[in-house]
């Protein structure tokens, strides 16, 4: 049995991040960390993209940044310049390297990988390799009963090398959307790294995960219709839920983060600015009032908003590629990064608003305020 003043759970994006700060703002000088990790080892699982509003702490860590990126949908493609804030690709292994590589000159930090966690009793972990005691809990990890009835965002993704001079290195594909809407939300994604390197990735927003099989024949077609010979040098798999019911911040001794604390922004998925953002506020409250509390990183208006535009994909997905293709030509693109990226102002928003389809947005108002009724009844 090992006692910690703090214990995260889960060594990933949000758990990694979270130690990074405490290391960084020196909480741990008299203080010891213990991350417990599943997995045995690290190794490249994920490309994490985020609009850059000068907080990118990781420079070290990018594969590539843009300043430009396309939509395209019903056979047009809309070009953006995004000068003013970068769209920007952390490679998880440089991440995870860079972060062990700094927690590493701390003694009183302990990670602890291959750690299979058994059962969680207020300040007790209990692992197949052993008991640990923590003063706080920081809890990264998703429960494995989650609602059948959540909505994903579910992806594969394959960086590719073609034989040819291909891509247009300077501009990402945000969006394709000239592919089949059935059964959800379905576009193409493409991170291009060089003229012939690309991410190339199959994006669903529905409540059903497909199978590998499945991605792969959509990844596969898609290259043949785009005439692109190549061979995969790296796959990805993920499914993020985005609409979690809202977690209990805070309670004595324990605090969910991450994806797990409601970080994921329902309409896009985004999470790494995020997670940094909550981090670095959390440990400075910490830091200057030794007090642990979680930090409000998202206004509550775009909660709700996201709440009616999921209501929106669930169920009128089909017109999704339309919607979105007009999201960004109707408003400046630095006014819609904003809005994407939890930075808008009130007369950003109402604009925004007022871009969108008035019938379908206010139908799934209407059943909005019908189910907040419902279950206030």
């Amino acid at each position: 049995m090992k006692d910690f003043d703090y214990i995260i759970l889960g060594g990933g994006l949000s758990g990694l991040s979270l130690a990074y700060e405490l290391n960084r703002q020196g909480c741990l000088v008299n203080k010891t960390l213990c991350i417990l990790e599943k997995r045995k080892e690290y190794t490249k699982d994920k490309n994490w993209s985020f609009w850059d509003f000068n907080n990118n702490k990781f420079e070290n860590c990018e594969k590539k940044s843009w300043t430009k990126f396309s939509i395209s949908a019903n056979n047009q493609t809309a070009l953006m310049e995004c000068t003013k804030n970068p769209y920007r690709t952390i490679d998880s292994k440089k991440f995870y390297d860079f972060i062990i590589e700094e927690l590493s000159k701390n003694k009183n930090v302990s990670l602890v990988l291959g750690s299979e966690i058994i059962t969680i009793n207020t300040s007790t972990v209990i692992t197949q390799q052993g008991t640990y005691i923590g003063s706080f809990i920081f809890d990264s990890l998703l429960n494995n009963n989650l609602n059948s009835g959540l909505m994903y965002q579910h992806f594969y993704g394959c960086e590719i090398e073609s034989e040819q001079d291909i891509f247009e290195e300077e501009t990402v594909q945000l969006m394709d959307f000239n592919c089949e809407q059935i059964n959800g939300m379905h576009f193409f994604y493409i991170l291009p790294f060089s003229k012939r390197k690309a991410l190339v990735e199959t994006t669903w927003y529905s409540k059903n995960i497909k199978s590998l099989k499945e991605y792969q024949i959509e990844i596969d077609e898609y290259l043949l219709k785009k005439n692109i010979i190549s061979k995969t040098n790296y796959t990805e798999l993920g499914a993020i839920p985005l609409n979690l019911p809202p977690t209990q911040l805070s309670k004595s001794n324990y605090l969910k983060i991450g994806t797990a604390g409601n970080l994921t922004r329902m309409s896009t998925g985004y999470t790494f600015s995020a997670i940094q953002d909550y981090s670095e506020q959390l440990v400075k409250k910490l830091r200057l009032e030794n007090i642990i509390e979680a930090p409000i990183v998202r206004k509550k208006k775009y909660t709700f908003l996201d709440s009616i535009f999921l209501s929106v994909i669930e169920t009128d997905y089909k017109r999704m590629p339309e919607i979105f293709f007009n999201l960004f030509k109707k408003n400046s693109t630095q006014s819609t990064i904003k809005f994407l990226c939890d930075r808008s102002n009130f007369f950003e928003d109402i604009k925004i608003i007022l871009s969108m389809p008035k019938v379908v947005f206010i139908k799934h108002f209407l059943i909005y305020l019908y189910k907040q009724l419902r279950n206030n009844l």
